[in-house]
């Protein structure tokens, strides 16, 4: 009997602990710290400093009666760097940004539990768009990204929070003008407001 009892409790919890998903769209804003990064060693080169850098998107979260749920959508990011170099004596040498300009397409599994969290990891799609002339390899590519956050629902309305890890480019579709790839890291936070339907 206390077998039983305790396979009640369980499913009747698993209901609470576990969320069903309906099918929600978000619109979202990204601020994040984007920086250049080699996958392999380099001696000398140019180096660059992160500048805060701003990403807006569509994300779309499929229903689901599943613990796990499919998450999709469109990133547009801006992405700015500071070219670092060795200050002389005496000598002013002006601070030179690039930017690069990045669409993204998440294909995310997304986990719901205890109602509120989540955690959400996939691979991103990364296309570079309106290439400007920066020294950063092209970041066409495929890349991946991890995230974690809290997600509150009222009604049909959800937000989000959502700190997250993105690897843009790392392995390169586009031309590479070093003998080293270059990828983007990116480690920054995401809100989102969305409809549930």
């Amino acid at each position: 009997m206390k077998k039983y009892l305790l396979l009640i409790l369980l499913a009747m919890l698993s209901g609470e602990v576990f969320c069903q998903n309906a099918n929600t769209l978000f619109v979202t804003y990204s601020r994040s710290k984007p920086q250049p990064v080699y996958n392999k060693d380099v001696d000398g080169g140019a180096g660059y400093k992160a500048v805060a850098s701003n990403a807006f998107g569509i994300r779309y979260l499929m229903k689901s009666s599943k613990i796990i749920t499919f998450e999709t959508g469109i990133d547009y990011s801006s992405f700015d760097f500071k070219l670092d170099h060795v200050d002389m004596p005496n000598i002013v040498i002006p601070d030179i940004t690039q930017s690069i300009e990045v669409v993204s397409i998440p294909v995310y599994a997304h986990l719901t539990f205890l109602k509120y969290f989540f955690v959400n990891g996939g691979l991103l799609t990364d296309i570079e768009i309106d290439k400007k002339n920066t020294d950063i390899d092209e970041q066409t590519g495929i890349g991946f990204g991890l995230g974690a956050g809290v997600s509150y629902n009222y009604k049909k309305v959800s937000f989000f929070i959502n700190p997250f890890f993105e690897r843009h480019g790392l392995i390169g579709l586009g031309k590479q003008e070093s003998g080293v790839r270059q990828s983007i890291i990116n480690p920054g936070g995401r809100i989102g407001i969305g409809y549930a339907f």
